[in-house]
């Protein structure tokens, strides 16, 4: 079992008690539960910082917040213009995409504005994905078609050359896709319902290794060193594959005795999403069957069965949040509605962000995450009253410094003195 300080964040469809919950993967038991945000869409949940959890609803146009240590959650509605068929939030927490229907649009959590609306696939996108640096972002859906986008130019609505590149590689839809770690350097890895697993480098799009299986693929994971793909079936399997062994050719089909040996037998449909944990030693599967399993990877053996009330939407691994059970802490969601217009260049240029000091240690900070971020115009008043504190801070700094360079001063003439 794990020794890491992990918790798993799962979803159904059904939404009885709860529109999302957290497990301790060790005992099974619920640690929190997130309510009344309705059923979560397959790849709608995610994290935002140490702040809050995400979710889109599976049937209504809403994207529903939580605090990250609330179980009610955040009485803004953030509405959208159709129910969302994939959510994906920026490592940093500056951006949220939202896809609806064949189009996806980019938003800005800090002022709701929305930065640009993008209408590129043919087909229903079902998968977005931010990479670890947050620079750009991958697309992919019905259209059997994976999109790689620059933020930045996506942001400047520059046409030229916010799209990288495009991988037309399959012949059926694309079921889902991960990104690896090192921005534009990592593998980014694709399965399809053609029955291929695709790895290809991130910057470049170069392919470098498609394995075939005998049946349709649902879902994909990576270990944390990269070192193995898993890959879950529509049959309810999930198969491990080493990357370390290097193939003699690119391509490379998988026979019914070799995946014998690689094979996770539990589920009786199929798997919907895949999660490894940081040490690499467990693997976490949840299924069209109403169930999310726990799984040692060396052994393959079932470690826990958490049951569901209906199919599971999300599930992945999560590193335990430091505010997440200290419910006496109070922390607001700080994001403004979502604007229906896309913004002009003009307005993106006037939009100003009023970041705040904290006198707490670095360490802190970056446990508790991000501090509220107030967005709006700074008028004249009080950009006279920020000029004067920092004035002031300055002057104190000065004096810091003299008394600091008399003390060396007089330390080091008492040394010298015979």
């Amino acid at each position: 079992m794990t020794d890491c300080v992990e918790i798993a964040l799962t979803s159904d469809t059904a939404a009885q008690h709860w529109s999302c919950c957290v497990w301790d993967v060790r005992t099974g038991t619920q640690l929190m539960t997130y309510r009344n945000g309705g059923p979560a869409g397959p790849n709608t949940l995610h994290p935002v910082g140490n702040q809050c959890v995400v979710a889109g609803n599976l049937t209504k146009p809403l994207l529903t917040f939580w605090p990250i240590n609330r179980q009610e959650p955040s009485h803004v509605k953030y509405m959208l213009p159709g129910p969302p068929g994939a959510v994906a939030v920026s490592p940093d927490g500056n951006h949220c995409l939202v896809a609806h229907g064949h189009s996806f649009t980019l938003y800005s959590l800090p002022t709701g504005a929305s930065l640009a609306s993008i209408a590129h696939h043919y087909g229903k996108v079902t998968v977005l994905r931010f990479t670890d640096d947050g620079s750009h972002f991958v697309s992919a859906g019905q259209d059997c078609r994976v999109v790689v986008w620059s933020l930045a130019r996506t942001v400047q609505q520059k046409d030229a050359g916010r799209m990288l590149y495009e991988l037309a590689d399959f012949t059926l839809p694309v079921s889902d896709v991960l990104v690896g770690k090192g921005g534009l350097k990592a593998l980014l890895a694709a399965v399809s319902l053609d029955r291929s697993a695709k790895l290809y480098e991130l910057g470049t799009g170069r392919l470098l290794l498609s394995v075939l299986f005998p049946v349709a693929l649902s879902a994909v994971a990576l270990n944390a060193l990269e070192s193995e793909l898993f890959v879950g079936d529509r049959k309810g399997l999930v198969y491990a594959c080493n990357l370390q062994s290097v193939p003699r050719s690119r391509e490379v089909h998988l026979q019914q005795d070799v995946l014998e040996r690689c094979v996770f037998r539990g589920h009786r449909k199929a798997v919907t999403c895949l999660s490894v944990s940081l040490d690499n030693e467990t693997l976490l599967s949840g299924s069209e069957d109403e169930s999310v399993i726990v799984w040692h990877v060396r052994t393959r053996q079932q470690l826990r069965v958490i049951p569901h009330r209906a199919p599971v939407t999300n599930a992945f691994f999560l590193v335990t949040p430091r505010a997440m059970f200290e419910q006496t802490r109070d922390l607001p969601v700080p994001y403004p509605p979502f604007q229906k217009v896309v913004c002009t260049r003009q307005d993106r240029e006037r939009a100003v962000f009023l970041l705040p000091a904290q006198k707490r240690s670095l360490r802190e900070r970056s446990e508790e995450g991000p501090a509220p971020v107030a967005v709006g115009g700074i008028s004249s008043s009080s950009k006279g009253t920020e000029i004067e504190v920092l004035e002031q801070e300055v002057q104190r700094l000065k004096a810091i410094n003299r008394r600091l360079y008399q003390q060396s001063i007089r330390a080091i003439t008492n040394e010298a003195e015979p």
